[in-house]
This record gives structure tokens, sequence and C-alpha cells, in this order.
């Protein structure tokens, strides 16, 4: 035996030394070129996820070059993991299409559909669409009339990419909404329905030592249905506002024998074009202006920007050193603006890594971003742009240490003329206005967060964040202005097909603060604390087919969204997935 085995040893040991030999003048280099990028968190609809089952991706992403101008995004979807592919092709699923179905009485319903019409390695073409609704009752006293909140949301959309080559990408996409919701009757605005379309097309390339991508996008987002306004001694009728926007991007970078670019300059323009409203006076003739907030008519306001950036790649240290050119056109305030645009990390080992960054710039407040925030807005308002000077953030991040990990955290920030969600109050019966007005911000924020990891079985993670609560110093980025964050979420996989999941969010000292108005000056007044308990489950019955429960706010606190505005109680959805 001990015979047989030192053949089979030796056999072994001459094969390897055979194949060595034989590749001696064989040379493979791999390069390995990573660089972190801490991408500003987006401001996302309140309320947390209901009743959306997916949220099908309808912007143009590319993760090279394109990251420095247009971050990718992370979107949910009931696709199964896909197989890599090579650069010139797209990898292929064994699915085409997808659908899902999800209720929660009294009122959450969710349903999603897409299909690939063309799946092939080099083109892709697809439709999809998602329809959302939901309604739940106030809790005001002394209601007369409709006492519902309500939002029923509809989009369609259709995306299409082409690998030309290994060296040439093509993308396009487009989607269109339909939006409508309404309030209780004893809001200034009870109903209000909303128009959204959007298409953007680009192309991205790469040549042996440098590469250039770009786009072209056009979005409209407009109310449907003109306002009376009476109540609140303004003109007979406000005409719906409505918005175009249009946004070009360009850049090229230098990237000779890199995996990423070593420099180059990003280039974007975006305008908004506003159409003609009817603008409010009072009945003495006196003009009707909101807290300083711009409203134009027939207005175009807009943002060129330019960024040219280094970048570097020195082993354990990466970073991209740039400064972002703003020129602006129409409306107020200074036309021309430098900001940095920096970001640096370091791994001092696989352990322990240190990352930071600085970056600011002009901000539109267009009326889809701010819509996305919360749906339920004043559809009289128009907002011109607000201004962010810096906005630093440095951080560590420690572990994965026997499944242990921590990230510590925090940063510096200033915007000008910042939208903060506001309200007023009509002086005849008592009709509430949410509305946004401008503060020059500056504040401090810090956090930490502390995660768990066992095997594929259970992950855990916890974090804490804090930051001031004043009318002149609170983190622009929350725009509720709370005080203290903290979030847990919870998944454990029991079994292969099974993942139970929950989470909690605590948004505490949560307030909005009343500027100089035509009603005079208004203190801190609170929005409530929101408490979210969350849990979800999904089972996959087959490969194809799962069945899933989530379910919201399951503590049923209610608060304030914004101003005037109530949350909804318990919610969410149960229902079936199928892929096919």
């Amino acid at each position: 035996m001990n015979t047989l085995k030192s053949r089979h040893i030796a056999l072994a040991a001459a094969l390897a030394a055979t194949v060595a030999a034989g590749a001696k003048d064989l040379k493979t280099e791999i390069t390995v070129d990573r660089t972190v990028v801490p991408v500003e968190r987006e401001a996302t609809r309140l309320g947390g996820i209901s009743p959306v089952l997916m949220q099908p991706q309808t912007d143009f992403r590319r993760l090279t070059l394109v990251e420095y101008g247009e971050p990718s995004e992370l979107t949910s979807s009931i696709t199964p993991l896909e197989p890599a592919s090579y650069g010139d092709t797209i990898p292929v699923t064994p699915y085409r299409g997808y659908a899902s179905a999800g209720y929660f009485p009294a009122y959450n319903l969710g349903l999603s559909a897409g299909y690939r019409f063309i799946n092939t390695s080099r083109t892709r073409l697809g439709a999809w669409m998602q329809f959302d609704g939901e309604s739940y009752k106030t809790k005001a006293e002394d209601v007369e009339g409709r006492e519902r909140y309500s939002d029923n949301t509809a989009t369609v959309g259709v995306r299409f990419d082409r690998h030309l080559n290994r060296a040439m990408q093509i993308s396009a996409v487009a989607d269109f909404t339909y939006a409508g919701i309404k309030t209780p009757e004893f809001m200034l605005i009870d109903d209000r329905s909303s128009l959204m379309f959007g298409v953007k097309a680009g192309l991205w390339a790469k040549r042996p030592t440098f590469g250039y991508h770009a786009s072209l996008g056009v979005n409209r987002f407009g109310f449907l249905k003109d306002v009376e306004a009476e109540t609140l001694y303004l003109g007979s009728q406000h005409k719906a506002t409505g918005e175009t926007n249009f946004s070009v991007t360009a850049g090229i970078g230098y990237y000779g024998s890199s995996a990423t670019p070593r420099g180059g300059i990003e280039i974007s323009a975006d305008m908004v074009r506003r159409g003609d409203s009817y603008k409010p006076v009072w009945t003495d003739g006196v003009p009707f202006d909101f807290w300083e907030i711009k409203k134009h008519s027939a207005s175009t306001i807009g943002v060129i920007s330019m960024t040219p950036y280094y970048a570097f790649n020195a082993g354990r240290a990466h970073g991209r050193i740039g400064a972002r050119i703003d020129l602006s056109t129409g409306g107020e305030g200074k036309k021309f603006h430098i900001a940095p645009a920096v970001m640096l990390d370091w791994n001092a080992s696989s352990q322990f890594a240190l990352y930071a960054r600085a970056e600011g710039g002009e901000h539109l407040n267009t009326l889809r971003s701010l819509y996305n925030y919360c749906p339920y807005m004043n559809t009289l308002m128009q907002y011109e742009r607000s201004h962010v000077p810096v906005n630093v953030e440095i951080g560590a991040n420690i572990g994965m240490i026997a499944g242990f990990s921590a990230k510590l955290f925090g940063g510096y920030a200033v915007a000008n003329d910042w939208l903060m969600p506001t309200m007023v109050e009509g002086s005849s019966d008592g009709i509430s206005c949410d509305a946004y007005t401008t503060y020059d911000l500056k504040a401090w924020h810090a956090g930490l967060t502390l995660a768990y990891d066992w095997r594929s079985i259970v992950s855990a993670e916890v974090t804490g964040e804090v930051a001031p609560q004043k009318a002149d110093k609170a983190y622009y980025l929350w725009r509720d202005r709370a005080k203290y964050v903290l979030t847990a979420r919870l998944k454990v996989r029991p079994i292969d097909r099974l993942e139970i999941g929950a989470d909690f969010e605590l948004r505490a000292k949560r307030c909005f603060y009343g500027g100089e108005n035509p009603f005079g000056d208004a203190s801190r007044v609170s929005l409530g604390d929101s408490r979210l308990l969350g849990v979800n489950a999904t089972y996959g019955i087959t490969e194809a087919l799962s069945v899933f429960a989530r379910g919201e706010n399951l503590l049923g606190h209610r608060y304030q969204l914004v101003p005037g505005i109530e949350s909804a109680g318990v919610k969410g959805l149960v229902g079936v997935s199928y892929k096919f």
C-alpha cells in the first residue's frame, strides 16, 4: 500500500514538473484595481417600502468611468444570480420574465411584471410594469367629508442594451408614470394627479489607453389639475405646475495600462424648463410670496458642471482628486461656484481601512425629486437652486474579525438655500399647506455601525447616528431634522429556501421650523418620532415560484411624514412571485 501511494505521489510530481516546464515561456499578469467610492445617500420616499414590490432601474448606469459622474444604484430584483460574462457580452439568465403580486388589508396592493423580448449575449430588450396602491384613514379629529389618504401609482417602462463589441456598449431606457393622490378634505389641496415621463440614451466606449461616455435624457413632470385656492385668500385659481428637465452627460478618461481611469474630465448640463403659472396675490393686491421661495412663470434654470480629476493607485492607497466647477443659468444668486471632488481610501490591512471624501456643488430642486421624497406635496410651488459648498465625510472600517465588523464615520456639511419642509395654517379654518422653505445649514454628523455575520445563516447590523438640531444647524440630507437615528436589521436563513428578516428604524426628535412668512415667525414644531418595526419572510417553493409576506410599522405608530401629512399605521404585502 505504501509503495502504491509513493508511486502516485511521484507520478503527480512528475506531471506538475512537466506542465511547469512547458509553460515557462508563458507569462500571465493579473491586475486587480479597486476603488471604494462612498456615495451620497439619496433622499427616498418616506414611510418605508410600502407597498413597492420591486423598483425597476430606470436610469442609465455604468460601473466603469461613468461611476464618477453617476454612481450606480442598488435595485431589488427577483431574478436569479447571473453567471459571469465576458466584457463584450451580456449575462443571459434562464428566465425571460417575472410576475409578482401582493395584497394586505385594508388597502395595500403591489403588482409587478416584466418580460425580455430579446435576451441574447449581446442584445437585451425588455419591458416592465409596476403598480403600487395604498389607502389609510386620518387620525385627525372633527374631519368632515373624506377622511382618507390614498396613493395609486402605475409605471410602465422599456429598456434596451446592446454590446456592439468588447469596447463599446449602448443603452436606452424610457418610463411613463401616472400617480393619483387624495388627501382628507380639510387639506388645502384634497386631490392631485400627475404624469411623469422620461427617456435616456447613452453609450460607453473604451480604447486601449482611454475611454469615453455620453448620455442624453429628457424628463417631464407635471400636475394635471388646477387648484382652487380661495380659502387662503389667494387668487381664484392657480394653474397646475409642471416642468421639463433636459440632461446631458459626457466624460473622457485616460487609462494607460490600468483597469480604471488615471485622470480625465466629467461634464454635465441639467436644465429645467417651467411653464406659465398664475401667481397668487392677496385680496388687497399685495403679491403673495411664501418665505422667499422663488416662483417663476415660463422660466428656465440650469447648471453646467465640469469636474477635472486625477486618480492614483499606490498599492493599498487609492484616490481621486478633482474639483467641480459649476456655471448656473437663470434664476437668482451667484452663477459661478467651485467645490471639491475628492475621494480617498487606504486599506491598511485586510481588516482595517480608512476613507475620506469631500464634495459639493449646485443642486437643482426639481419637482420630481421633491415628489419622490413625499408624494403629498403642495402643487402650487416652484423652487430655485440650492448650493452645497462642501460636504466632508471620513470613516474607518474594521473587520471582519470572527464574524464581527464595525464602521465609524462622521462629517461636516454646509448647504445654502437648502429646502426643508414647513407648513402654514390658514386663518379661516385651520387649513394646512405643506411646502418647503430655504435655510442656510451648517452641521456635523457622526455614526457607528456594528455588524455580525455567521456563515450564510445569520446577518445582523445596527447603526446609530446623531446630528445637531437648530433652525440653522441640521444635517441637510435629513429633511425631517432628526437628531438621533437608529436602524437595526436582522436576516436569518434557517433552511435553504427560507429567509426571514426584521428591521427597525427610530428617527427621534424630528421637527420643522417656520421662517419669515406672511403669518409671522413660527417656532420649533415637533413632527413626532418615527418608530418603524417591520418583518418579512420569503420561501421558495421551487426555483421559479416563491411566496412572501411583509409587514411594516407593526407597532402602529403614527407621526407626520412632512408638516401636515400623517403617516399610515400597520401596512404590508402578502403575495407570490413567479419567474418564467
